[in-house]
């Protein structure tokens, strides 16, 4: 297909890597843990042309809607990479809690450090909430 230096097969190539090489580095959080990939994207093409009618761009990310749940058509779309990173597992923040952060923060009775604590994130991520760099 001579596609093995697009950055759509560098997608499909990581989403293996993490999926079924027991080396990879980021295989605990997807493969360790039960993450799948269907069987017809374990072919290239199958999974290009899929991408392409289903809003891949360069610059998106692709992203499971459910992080328990594996990369399959009805689970996957692209998005922002801040989009995809809301999605994490370890991510504590909902878009609730962001706006709560914002209000208490505008209000003038809470500091940075504070509601850093509170929702137990680093003040630089806090910063960037506060300042609509995460979470616009």
């Amino acid at each position: 297909h001579g596609e093995t230096n697009t950055k759509l097969y560098g997608v499909w190539e990581g989403i293996k890597q993490r999926i079924q090489n027991k080396n990879a580095s980021e295989y605990h959080n997807y493969g360790g843990r039960g993450i799948t990939i269907c069987n017809e994207w374990l072919e290239f093409i199958p999974f290009r042309d899929w991408s392409l009618s289903n809003g891949y761009a360069e610059g998106l990310q692709i992203d499971r809607k459910e992080n328990d749940k594996g990369y399959y058509p009805e689970n996957c779309h692209f998005v922002t990479s801040a989009k995809n990173a809301r999605n994490k597992r370890n991510n504590k923040l909902t878009e609730e809690k962001v706006k709560e952060i914002r209000i208490k923060y505008n209000s003038g009775y809470y500091t940075q450090k504070q509601l850093s604590e509170e929702y137990c994130v680093s003040k630089r991520f806090l910063f960037d909430i506060i300042h609509f760099i995460w979470w616009k």
